[in-house]
């Protein structure tokens, strides 16, 4: 996993997260080879809510990236974070 896809508050999730899917992976070949299909179902539908959070997380991160990045234009250009939080 690459910690820097995440901001540091949702490392811990993050990773719980990538560690459920593993495991998932590792019961969904086991049930694949034993026939249990519905169970094998089961295992993609939580595999597929556990990425869908982990490209959540993802999103997050690059939308902060986003207005960090913002902020210190604004600052170089002398305009104060404060001043526009007033008007949003």
């Amino acid at each position: 996993m690459n910690e820097l896809n995440f901001r540091p508050r949702d490392l811990e999730k993050a990773k719980k997260e990538h560690d459920c899917i593993d495991t998932l992976q590792k019961q969904l070949a086991v049930h694949i080879e034993r026939g249990n299909y519905a169970m094998a179902q089961i295992c993609m539908d939580d595999m597929d809510k556990s990425l869908k959070e982990l490209c959540k997380m993802r999103h997050t991160k690059r939308q902060h990236e986003r207005l960090v990045k913002v902020a210190k234009t604004m600052n170089q250009r002398g305009i104060k974070s404060k001043v526009v939080a007033r008007y949003v």
